[in-house]
């Protein structure tokens, strides 16, 4: 089944049907569904496909250029040795009908040619975009230095895949009640092949028991599993994810929390960002390079919930004893991570139709914090109009407290526009 990818296939579609030879990147973290993005989209369309895995970079050569061979049907028995030949000998082919050129999991080709991506822009320029090819690349890395390189100048397209929306949930869990989708959506996050586990027939918290607190089940080692993929140093890594799950979204913060110097995090951190597993916010009024209030939030909800629940239960998982660690889901699950998925689930909505949603076409929207620890949860502005949000997983009667309390903090926020308030609730959004 194939959900709701429809902008990325129609700007694919798009960029095909240039009479020129094209170069597509597209980044997303491991499971969220860059493969079947691409199974959808080549479906009509003649495809060779390139996937690096990890080995060593002669062997990978050599299984690259057996399927070049195979789907030209060449004969040639030519030894290729190095990755610039191996493109100079793609490019040899003849090709009359497009065809869409995919090499999948860049990241894989990096670790045995770390100076891969440099030198693809010489490949691209002397060989690759004289071919009549539409030539997509993935990868579950995105280097922070991506947009320096000179590939990224001839780019035609840069994806980069988030998580599937909410109505992932709502198509594939249909009988849930409202509130249930959103337990769903804050511990499974919206990955089909996670969302299709869960049983209907039975309640949350037993659906948690089955698929995230038995040691056999698919979902207890899924989260580890995740990180080993790309991480050497497993242990550090999934240290900084516990902490930042606990709530520790400073780097200052997560060295406390871990005993560690803050300065010994970060080149761990940054490979976090590059992998998409965890994401660098800032206050929409500061300035990415000198603010001083930048936080790390875990991108995917499974993942946190995992990590908040799964990782530092281990022990008693594995002695099949679940019944504390669901009584401790009950009392802390809400607060610690439905408050936050409700946030995502109400930018959803509001992204949806944002000009209509505010009346004005926003200039810009994002989170708004200081560090007198005041917070709202959105706020986007024209030239005229700033409108600040808030999401409450609250009861309605709740709701003219919460838009006083808006009201209140968006005094410590600067701006000179007309001001406007909304705040969503669980009960009436």
């Amino acid at each position: 089944m194939f959900l709701y990818r429809e902008k990325e296939i129609n700007l694919l579609n798009e960029d095909f049907d240039k009479p020129n030879s094209t170069i597509n990147f597209i980044f997303g973290r491991r499971k969220v569904g860059k493969s079947s993005l691409l199974n959808e989209y080549t479906r009509d369309k003649k495809t060779l496909y390139l996937v690096s895995f990890e080995t060593m970079k002669t062997l990978l050569i050599k299984e690259f250029k057996k399927t070049i061979d195979s789907f030209f049907d060449n004969k040639n028995t030519e030894k290729i040795l190095t990755i610039e030949n191996l493109f100079l000998y793609l490019s040899k082919n003849k090709i009359s009908e497009k065809t869409v050129i995919v090499l999948e999991d860049m990241h894989n080709l990096i670790k045995i040619d770390k100076d891969f991506l440099i030198n693809f822009n010489t490949y691209w320029n002397k060989y690759l975009k004289y071919m009549n090819i539409q030539f997509i690349i993935t990868s579950s890395l995105l280097p922070n230095n991506f947009d320096t390189l000179q590939i990224s100048k001839s780019v035609d397209n840069k994806i980069r895949l988030e998580s599937l929306s909410f109505n992932t949930i709502k198509k594939l869990l249909p009988n849930l009640s409202r509130d249930d989708k959103m337990y769903v959506y804050a511990a499974f996050g919206t990955n089909p092949k996670y969302l299709s586990l869960y049983n209907e027939n039975k309640d949350f918290l037993m659906n948690i028991k089955d698929n995230f607190l038995t040691y056999s089940s698919f979902l207890y080692n899924e989260g580890m599993n995740l990180i080993k993929k790309d991480l050497a140093d497993a242990v550090t890594y999934s240290s900084i994810l516990y902490s930042i799950s606990m709530g520790n979204n400073k780097i200052g913060d997560i060295a406390k929390f871990l005993d560690l110097k803050s300065s010994y995090l970060t080149r761990y951190i940054q490979k976090l960002v590059d992998l998409m597993i965890i994401k660098k916010e800032i206050p929409i009024n500061e300035k990415a390079e000198k603010t001083k209030f930048g936080r790390y939030e875990i991108e995917d909800n499974f993942l946190k919930f995992w990590f908040c629940y799964v990782y530092p239960n281990a022990n008693s998982i594995n002695s099949n004893n679940f019944y504390d660690i669901l009584k401790h889901i009950k009392l802390d699950f809400t607060e610690r991570l439905v408050f936050d998925a409700y946030k995502k689930y109400t930018l959803e909505i509001i992204e949806e139709d944002i000009e209509s949603f505010f009346k004005y076409k926003p200039k810009k929207i994002g989170s708004w914090w200081n560090n007198k620890e005041f917070e709202i949860d959105f706020v986007a502005y024209d030239s005229t109009t700033i409108t600040f949000v808030d999401c409450k997983w609250k009861d309605y009667e709740n709701i003219q407290s919460e838009y006083k309390s808006l009201e209140h903090k968006s005094k410590y926020f600067d701006t000179q526009l007309k001001k406007e308030y909304i705040v969503f609730s669980n009960k009436k959004d």
